[in-house]
């Protein structure tokens, strides 16, 4: 069975700490593919930033061009209302039902998964990797996934990634004042963000 990862987000803009943590998970779990699936457009962070899904779609695939167990999917910014997880993951299954997929997140979204739509059901399809860093509470983690797993048969695993202190808010503020992005972002997605004149206000 095929072992895909699927690391989303806004990737507003993406950098090189979601590069690290999915190579790292490629490696790590033996993975065949990590499969980078940009957001929709979010009314509500657009007004913070106006980049929309397709500058970010494009960006997303700039940076990952290089690498071929990486690639891009248009899954969700292709649609034009919200996404939900679960819809993302059934469309995929219905393209592919042999592969086995295992979502990258954050280890803080653990504690909300029961908030998803239809998470008993996602629990069923897919695989959870919690990532987080050197200083989490992983106590209240580990309790957490235990309850998942018992309540729900939840499959989740609790993934150690290396301390790299970068965020798309922080490369938006530096582009925004002028400031240097160098060895944050790839350098093909920096000269995408000149060329097209995103992030000045």
């Amino acid at each position: 069975m095929k072992k895909f990862g699927i690391l989303g987000g806004s990737f507003n803009p993406i950098h090189l700490g979601h590069l690290i943590l999915a190579e790292q998970v490629k490696n790590n779990f033996d993975l065949d593919k990590i499969i980078f699936i940009p957001t929709t457009d979010n009314p509500l962070k657009n007004k913070l930033c106006d980049v929309n899904k397709y500058d970010r779609f494009t960006m997303t695939s700039l940076a990952v061009e290089d690498n071929d167990y990486f690639e891009v999917s248009d899954i969700e910014i292709k649609n034009t209302g919200y996404s939900y997880t679960i819809n993302t993951i059934e469309e995929l299954l219905i393209m592919d039902s042999s592969v086995k997929y295992y979502f990258i997140c954050g280890a803080d979204i653990i504690f909300y998964l029961e908030r998803w739509k239809e998470f008993e059901k996602l629990f069923k399809y897919i695989t959870f990797i919690a990532a987080y860093r050197t200083g989490y509470d992983t106590v209240k983690l580990q309790d957490e996934v235990t309850r998942l797993k018992e309540k729900y048969g939840a499959d989740i695993i609790i993934f150690k990634t290396p301390l790299i202190d970068i965020s798309s808010t922080q490369i938006r503020k530096r582009l925004k004042e002028s400031k240097s992005v160098k060895y944050l972002i790839p350098q093909n997605v920096y000269s995408y963000i000149t060329q097209k004149g995103l992030y000045k206000e």
